[in-house]
């Protein structure tokens, strides 16, 4: 007793294009159907010819990516190295940076520390060359020197250091 699938497979494998192969007496049926049949052999075999090409092509690929998968390996290690270097870079940069910008600020200071003893320096020679000109007198040079002292900042005529160094 044949199962229902091999009854299918006979009928189907008895059946060309609509032709019972076992009913087949004519020689035009016979010669039509061997075409048919001959036509479905080209058509399986070009498909099978593509079928085969293009898994050449895809074995071909795999092989590629096969030869490139070490070159992969190293070229993740050299990336993850390269952005740890980065990443310390830019913690240096950020640090130089931040030293930078307290040099700068130390550098105002002492800008305007020395203006400020030179303004003190200017007031002393001023007031001493005011005495020496009374003591002279020769009061168009102490006037001079007067309105020079006078031009003089306030925080510094009284301010300590002024204080401290311009003898009075």
């Amino acid at each position: 007793m044949t199962s229902k699938i091999q009854q299918e497979e006979n009928t189907e494998s008895n059946t060309v294009s609509g032709y019972d192969i076992d009913a087949l007496t004519n020689i035009d049926d016979i010669r039509e159907c061997l075409r048919l049949l001959d036509e479905e052999e080209a058509r399986i075999d070009q498909a099978l010819d593509q079928r085969l090409l293009h898994k050449e092509e895809l074995q071909n690929v795999l092989g590629t990516l096969d030869i490139m998968r070490p070159q992969l390996g190293n070229l993740k290690s050299d990336s993850t190295r390269m952005m740890e270097t980065i990443y310390n870079t830019a913690k240096l940069a950020t640090n130089i940076s931040d030293k930078v910008r307290q040099l700068d600020k130390e550098q105002s200071r002492t800008r305007q520390a020395i203006s400020y003893v030179e303004d003190v320096q200017e007031l002393k020679h001023c007031v001493s060359g005011i005495q020496d000109a009374m003591q002279r007198k020769e009061y168009d040079e102490a006037a001079g020197l007067l309105q020079r002292a006078s031009r003089i900042d306030t925080t510094i005529l009284n301010g300590s250091l002024a204080e401290f160094t311009v003898v009075s």
